[in-house]
């Protein structure tokens, strides 16, 4: 059996010449099944801006997309008229910077909270196969382009315009956000400053607890060399989600202890800056 994120996510049985219409966070999608074909059409991601957005607050879902909006048909091959939609973690590093900058003391450690907008992929269950193609994967939120490195080596990443937080509220979850921690150490022998930061979302599995969506926490500790920070995935839902059932694996499996640039460095470029 497929694990399933909460609705709006999660598998839709479509009826021919007949459209449905739903949205996951900011984004609309319509769907239908036709002559043998799944038709989708989908409005434009938001702006950055609405990343944090209550999905309630928004205006009402039209029954049927706007004129200028086109529709993506697949021919099936086997007259499939069921489409599941699943979360996935965006496939770049995310940079973002605290809800309030801080220092981390030589020796100290502190938990942060960081809201990720998913990507929204559009899978093809073959009952035959059990298994599921690939129509498309599309983003929740439209995020900027943006380089966590120095000039003379780094990697392309995404500017995530949500912020790290030192606690996590019910009412900060929304469907198309997955809340991730970070445990941060600092063992090095002198003060870091944490004000932006690189989360390497590709190697976190994502978790369904209740109505929410989570990643397994990270673990980041710098201790003050060039090569970077030594970054541990725990592979298991975090502690506020203890009982939290797998919903997707991570894009790319990694080494326990890894070493990558988690932390901002004092040369940066924009807007992401460079990162240790």
């Amino acid at each position: 059996m497929i694990p399933t994120a909460p609705p709006p996510w999660g598998p839709r049985q479509l009826s021919p010449r007949r459209t449905q219409a739903l949205r996951i966070g900011p984004r609309d999608f319509w769907l239908r099944a036709q002559d043998g074909e799944i038709w989708v059409a989908h409005s434009a991601p938001p702006p950055l801006d609405m990343a944090s957005v209550d999905p309630s607050l928004l205006g009402p879902l039209e029954p049927e997309p706007p004129e200028s909006v086109e529709w993506a048909r697949w021919a099936t091959p086997g007259g499939e008229t069921e489409i599941l939609m699943r979360p996935a973690f965006p496939e770049r590093p995310l940079v973002l910077q605290p809800e309030r900058p801080f220092r981390l003391l030589s020796g100290a450690a502190a938990r942060v909270f960081v809201r990720v907008p998913l990507q929204i992929r559009l899978e093809l269950p073959l009952a035959k196969q059990e298994s599921t193609l690939l129509l498309d994967e599309l983003p929740s939120i439209a995020m900027s382009d943006t380089w966590w490195g120095d000039v003379m080596e780094g990697e392309l990443g995404w500017w995530l315009p949500t912020s790290a937080r030192r606690e996590m509220r019910a009412e900060l979850h929304h469907p198309h956000l997955a809340v991730c921690p970070l445990h941060l150490q600092n063992r090095s022998g002198t003060d870091l400053a944490v004000d932006k930061l690189a989360v390497r979302v590709v190697h976190l599995s994502l978790f369904r607890h209740g109505d929410e969506l989570w990643g397994d926490e990270s673990s980041v500790v710098y201790q003050g060399s060039a090569e970077g920070s030594r970054i541990e995935m725990s592979g298991r839902p975090p502690p506020e989600a203890d009982e939290g059932r797998l919903v997707a694996g991570p894009r790319i499996r990694s080494q326990q202890g890894f070493r990558a640039r988690t932390f901002h460095r004092l040369m940066t470029l924009s807007p992401g800056g460079g990162g240790l």
